[in-house]
């Protein structure tokens, strides 16, 4: 049975849990009609053997009453007279139907009647001569007819029971084949896709736990970065601390690909050459502000910390709020000769901060 065979159902715990009872159910009656399958093949071959064991009495009752219809016709006693001329009498014999259950299946069950009220039919038969003969054969006759109708009321019941086994039989079949796979299928559907649901929140939960704890290092870093010194900055990035990057960055699944990931970290160790060998070029040339690196700080922090970045004597530990806060005014509105001022005047931003603190 193919895989995708499955009910239309929306995948949900109560659904899996109707699965679940369902398929239990479906289980329990296939067993059932196992059991009432084997019941049913058990009475068959039970009937059956009786049937041949009887076969042998019916022919032998058979051939006894035909032998006696020729002797008697041999002694001289014709009756078929009397059965033109007395036909409208009512029967003597008739036949009743009896129901019984076998395991359910209702089978009919024939019994021969005779009514033994009044005389026997055609009396005056063999009145002439050969009436011994006329009563044998009469007692055969009766004695073949109920054989025969016991043969054919057991080759009804095979009938009828071989009619039940083959429904019990296509049931058990469409339960074992067609609707049990279906309903494993469906409840298999509904657990894995309530897994991946699972999945799906527990990655969404640690991904927004990893942004919240990259948000917090980001900041925790631009804090400790704020009031550095340009020397200070320059020495704090060539100590190569790790600076965890912005918490909005982009993610694909690709990225947990073995052969994808081996291939990012030989990039990255060429990168990281190159990188330090520009950064040594650079520090070389006495540059004020270095190239940044994306494995110290990223751009943002980066701009931030230059746009704040003020030199003062390592030394003192005044300052203010409202220094500070004036001090980014003034950078702001000087910004083209920040850098002149910067290295022309490296005193003087800590004896203005001495004074608006005084």
């Amino acid at each position: 049975m193919a895989q995708n065979d499955r009910l239309a159902v929306f995948p949900s715990r109560a659904n899996s849990v109707l699965m679940k009872q369902r398929i239990l159910s479906a289980k329990r009656g296939m067993g059932l009609l196992k059991r009432k399958r084997d019941a049913i093949d058990m009475q068959l071959r039970d009937i059956r053997r009786r049937m041949m064991d009887h076969e042998e009495k019916v022919d032998e009752k058979m051939r006894k009453a035909i032998f006696s219809v020729a002797k008697a016709n041999l002694l001289g006693a014709d009756f078929k007279p009397l059965i033109v001329a007395d036909s409208s009498r009512s029967a003597k014999t008739s036949i009743r139907r009896n129901q019984q259950k076998i395991v359910g299946v209702t089978l009919n069950n024939f019994v021969l009647d005779t009514n033994q009220d009044g005389d026997e039919a055609f009396p005056m038969a063999g009145l002439s001569c050969g009436g011994v003969q006329v009563k044998t054969m009469r007692s055969n006759f009766y004695d073949a007819l109920v054989e025969l109708v016991e043969y054919a009321s057991m080759e009804y019941m095979v009938r009828m029971l071989k009619e039940a086994s083959h429904q019990t039989n296509m049931r058990v079949n469409a339960l074992d084949h067609i609707l049990i796979p279906r309903l494993v299928n469906t409840h298999t559907y509904i657990t894995g896709e309530l897994e991946e649901y699972e999945r799906e929140d527990f990655y969404r939960l640690k991904r927004s736990q990893a942004k919240q704890l990259e948000a917090k290092i980001a900041f925790s870093e631009l804090i400790k970065t704020k009031n550095m010194t340009t020397d200070e900055l320059t020495d704090y990035r060539k100590r190569g601390t790790f600076v965890h990057p912005v918490a909005d960055v982009h993610f694909d699944s690709d990225e947990f690909n073995e052969q994808i990931v081996r291939e990012r970290l030989v990039r990255a160790r060429l990168e990281r050459h190159i990188r330090r060998a520009q950064e040594r070029a650079d520090a070389d040339s006495d540059t004020v502000y270095p190239v940044a690196s994306s494995f110290i700080t990223t751009h943002s922090i980066l701009q931030f910390i230059q746009q704040t970045a003020r030199a003062r004597d390592p030394y003192s530990s005044r300052g203010s709020l409202y220094s500070n806060k004036r001090m980014l005014l003034e950078t702001k509105i000087t910004r083209p000769a920040r850098k002149s001022n910067l290295i022309s005047q490296p005193l003087s931003s800590s004896s203005s901060d001495s004074d608006d603190s005084d």
